[in-house]
């Protein structure tokens, strides 16, 4: 399937189908910038299905099933000029006009994600990438790999193991220590409720078993008393915060590798949940010099005191045209199933008198 990057203006779909200017008008001022040709165009501008899921007339389905309501698209500095035929779009053409036939690719409008860790993205397309691996063996094998390009010393980062489908069989220190015997490894899970290390991020920390955990936190100690290189829930902290901190161009430039990454992917918009006062730094800079290649609706955490304290004070953002809007806050309550945080009525299977945590014991 032909893979067509989603222009931002494609999101004004709905509102700018139905009042398109004269194309005459505009072949005079020069005509549209872009105009999509042969596509499966898909409006959305149908109205939403009843409550017992009948469409409305307006959906374009039939007993075959959806079908595409255009098939051409024509562009103009960020705004849909037209959405209707080929033959229809091609009137808006000038002498600058980029075509494209889509010959059959698919476009919708510009997709808004309602959770995001975009930071993380960013970080993670930058580190070594655990998510389709399957075995701690394959992980190490990988970090391995990453030894021999990384000086002595240097830490080594990874991130994408899912701690879910791992639960019942949790890696721990050795083989990652065997791999990596000079270099601290720190493994971030997918879901970012476990992080695996090695003896040599251990040390970089001090962390010993007699070491304070964190309320809602679990450090696994192995049959020795020793930490076994897991970290749980609210532990994770314990590691995170011994990793060293990337310089201000190097956020930056995850911010953006991640806001990127979700461009080319066909998003217009992200709602980005857990802010604190370093992100939302970023961030504010990044609107500042006009570098958000798409919009941020800002969460900010509210395990930031001072953050929040100064949002109650400023209020909410009133500027819809910003590409950095803030209006919201990120709650936590409990933790993530792998990792048996999250708050049960009963007991977990296999932890007898174990429920999750949450609340107080949350450290919410």
């Amino acid at each position: 399937m032909m893979n067509l990057r989603v222009i931002p203006a494609v999101v004004a779909l709905v509102l700018l189908s139905a009042c398109s200017p004269d194309p005459e008008s505009v072949s005079e001022a020069g005509g549209a910038d872009l105009v999509l040709t042969n596509g499966r165009v898909y409006t959305l501008s149908w109205d939403e299905p009843s409550p017992d899921g009948t469409l409305t007339a307006a959906a374009p389905r039939n007993a075959t099933g959806w079908y595409p309501d255009a098939e051409a698209v024509a562009t103009r500095s960020g705004e849909i000029l037209f959405v209707g035929s080929t033959s229809d779009a091609l009137a808006y053409r000038g002498e600058s006009t980029r075509v494209v036939d889509l010959a059959g690719a698919t476009v919708v409008p510009g997709l808004v994600d309602s959770h995001t860790h975009v930071y993380g993205l960013g970080a993670r397309l930058e580190s070594i990438d655990l998510t389709d691996v399957a075995t701690e063996e394959e992980a190490v094998a990988l970090v391995a790999e990453k030894v021999q390009s990384t000086p002595a010393g240097e830490w080594i980062i990874g991130r994408g193991w899912d701690e879910g489908a791992w639960a019942n069989r949790y890696p721990d220190k050795v083989l990652l220590s065997q791999a990596a015997p000079d270099n601290p490894v720190f493994l971030d899970s997918l879901h970012g409720f476990a992080v695996w290390v090695n003896q040599a991020a251990l040390d970089a920390g001090g962390i010993t078993a007699d070491t304070e955990v964190p309320v809602g936190g679990e450090m696994r100690l192995g049959d020795d008393g020793e930490p076994t290189g897991l970290f749980l829930n609210r532990a994770t902290t314990m590691i995170d915060d011994i990793v060293p901190p990337p310089s201000l161009e190097a956020r930056l430039n995850r911010w953006i590798i991640g806001l990127n990454q979700m461009a080319e992917d066909g998003y217009v918009a992200v709602h980005e949940a857990g802010l604190n006062t370093e992100a939302m730094a970023a961030l504010e800079q990044l609107e500042a010099e006009g570098r958000l290649p798409i919009r941020v609706y800002g969460m900010l955490s509210l395990r930031d005191e001072p953050l929040i304290r100064k949002w109650i004070e400023k209020g909410p953002d009133s500027d819809n045209d910003s590409m950095l809007v803030t209006r919201a806050v990120k709650a936590y309550y409990d933790g993530a199933l792998g990792s048996r945080g999250a708050r049960m009525l009963y007991d977990y299977e296999d932890m007898p008198g174990h429920r999750g945590v949450s609340g107080d014991g949350y450290g919410f």
